[in-house]
């Protein structure tokens, strides 16, 4: 009887008040790494801070409309605290042009997005903060592209 413990899978977290768009996030990742990750939804600042203290992430993407907090001042505790974990902030199109622009953050429409781009993000955030561990987003192969 093997009693070894099954390898935790990596987390990410996703910031943004909707539970559809958070639906439609668990959905894309299953496309693109079926079971490979972890998705945790913290639907306001408050939820997506207390979940930063009780686990570490390996991607954070916050919505840039986070409630009455915006995900700037969410990005901006981060900094201050010296949290680690790389964080794709996600805006409308017109949201995206008033963003300033931070050194270290990836931007990205949130109604654009797509499995391809998806796993393009997470393949670039995740081998920038940890070269290790690319190989746990699968690159697009035959057998992906016949399902996407």
């Amino acid at each position: 009887m093997n009693l070894t413990p099954a390898p935790s899978r990596p987390r990410l977290m996703l910031a943004d008040v909707e539970h559809d768009y958070f639906a439609r996030m668990t959905l894309l990742l299953e496309e693109i790494a079926p079971r490979r990750f972890v998705l945790e939804w913290a639907q306001t600042h408050a939820f997506a801070v207390n979940m930063m203290r009780r686990q570490q992430f390996v991607l954070c993407l916050i919505n840039v409309r986070l409630g009455h907090r915006s995900g700037i001042d969410l990005l901006t505790m981060m900094r201050a605290r010296n949290y680690s974990a790389p964080v794709v902030l996600l805006a409308s199109g017109e949201e995206l042009e008033a963003l300033p622009v931070s050194r270290g953050v990836e931007c990205i429409d949130r109604d654009r997005l797509s499995a391809e781009l998806l796993r393009q993000v997470l393949r670039d955030t995740l081998f920038k903060s940890d070269p290790e561990a690319l190989p746990i987003v699968p690159p697009v192969g035959p057998a992906l592209r016949a399902v996407a």
